[in-house]
């Protein structure tokens, strides 16, 4: 856990705990997610369009289709509501391995 906050502090890991006082923010519990994304032309268009990967227990799932994108987009901005912030999440990790560790 302290690894895990000392990660946090690097410029290009931003780590953000959703507490379970939050509950399921969604109404139900979309399992991990991940929304792939390409990077832009010189243009600033997209060089592929996003794709949503979803790990599940019978095999994986990549989603390309607009619709199912937004969605996965909506609930990760729900998500990122709900939870901590950067520097909150960080302190909460600290706290954690303190007491973990008497």
């Amino acid at each position: 856990v302290r690894h895990l906050a000392e990660l946090s502090t690097r410029t290009n890991v931003a780590l953000r705990i959703l507490p379970f006082v939050a509950g399921v923010p969604l109404g139900l519990s979309t399992g991990p997610f991940v929304i792939l994304e390409f990077g832009s032309d010189s243009k600033g268009h997209p060089v592929e369009p996003p794709v949503v990967y979803v790990e599940g227990f019978t095999g994986d799932l990549y989603l390309e289709r607009q619709g199912d994108v937004q969605r996965y987009r909506r609930a990760q901005e729900g998500l990122e509501r709900c939870a901590l912030d950067v520097q909150d999440s960080r302190n909460l990790l600290r706290q954690v391995a303190k007491e973990y560790s008497a």
